[in-house]
């Protein structure tokens, strides 16, 4: 399905640039011969691993979103498994559990800052192999909550497609029975629909919810403690609080970019605006920016990082500065014997 030119070839963009901005960004993890930020780097390291692979999923499954009426709908709008039915909406359920992913792993970057600083054995505990087999089953429970909460709640069926017919022929000329899809149908609908919608919205929200009011009790407790701990080294804070920026950023981030514009998708038909296709600008490109957004981040709010990607990219410009300021020096002998 085409809809609009930017909602086709953003988010293509975007997924292209995130293979293209995080390798540099591990590089400058891994290159560095002073490990000012100790066993964070791996955690550093897994986040942008997680950007390209949410990247990848979302290259694969490209979703749109609509709302109209009293319903919240997420489609499948290409790929591979368009049109192949309730394989389609299983994709577009995992899909949507990167979202919760994406929480999942910021919460325990919020969990490593916190215990840094308050409970250093825990942090030892974590880096062992149990103890890292716990964090990723933490982290992949959020997408797996996440994507069964669609399965089991924000299917399709023949009263929910029925609903969408009309809008969907208006607005895409594409048939609403084709299409694999998860949908919430608020009001106007049979007591089960009206029942599931309401019951797998709510369970997201509380997911969304207990992530971000997360982040924000975590983060004020480091900052407090940052703020009033005078045993810390001068050096020690100014770099527990670059950290801090960084994490607080890419906190923001997805606070923006997926947290908002799901709420608004969610509670659209709830608060009786009909947003339509604007979904898929407020949403559908906004989420296809957090895996570029966040390596950003990163190396720009931390100097070392910053400096030292600022000095690769010089390197070649100071090289043809300088043989340019030589070059009217020499004769043409003299340049080829330089050459070689």
């Amino acid at each position: 399905m085409y809809i609009h030119w930017s909602h086709h070839y953003l988010p293509k963009v975007f997924g292209i640039l995130s293979f293209f901005f995080n390798p540099p960004f591990m590089w400058l993890i891994l290159s560095e011969k002073k490990a000012s930020i100790g066993k964070y780097r791996y955690l550093l390291i897994g986040f942008a691993i997680f950007d390209m692979i949410y990247s990848a999923v979302e290259l694969i499954i490209p979703i749109s979103i609509h709302g109209t009426g009293a319903a919240f709908v997420v489609y499948l709008a290409d790929g591979p498994f368009f049109g192949t039915g309730h394989l389609g909406q299983l994709g577009v359920s995992i899909r949507c559990g990167f979202i919760s992913l994406s929480y999942g792993i910021l919460v325990i970057h919020f969990l490593y800052r916190y215990f840094v600083l308050f409970n250093t054995r825990i942090i030892d505990r974590l880096l062992r192999p149990s103890g890292l087999a716990a964090l990723f089953l933490f982290f992949i429970s959020h997408g797996i909550a996440w994507s069964t909460v669609c399965e089991m709640f924000l299917y399709g069926d023949q009263e929910v497609f029925d609903y969408i017919y009309d809008a969907f022929k208006k607005d895409y000329n594409v048939d609403s029975h084709d299409l694999s899809m998860l949908m919430a149908l608020f009001f106007d609908a049979s007591p089960e629909i009206k029942r599931r919608s309401w019951i797998g919205i709510l369970i997201l929200t509380g997911i969304s919810t207990y992530a971000v009011s997360l982040y924000v009790i975590l983060g004020y407790k480091i900052m407090r403690k940052l703020a009033d701990n005078p045993g810390i080294s001068m050096t020690t804070q100014k770099l527990h609080r670059q950290l801090f920026k960084a994490l607080a950023v890419q906190t923001f981030i997805p606070i923006c970019i997926s947290f908002s514009p799901c709420m608004i998708a969610w509670y659209g038909p709830v608060l009786g605006l009909d947003l339509g296709m604007w979904n898929n600008y407020l949403g559908v490109i906004a989420l296809s920016a957090f895996p570029v957004l966040d390596p950003l981040a990163i190396i720009i709010l931390l100097p070392n990082y910053r400096n030292r990607l600022l000095g690769v990219v010089k390197k070649p410009m100071k090289y043809w500065n300088s043989g340019t300021s030589i070059r009217p020096q020499v004769d043409s002998s003299q340049a080829i014997t330089q050459i070689y």
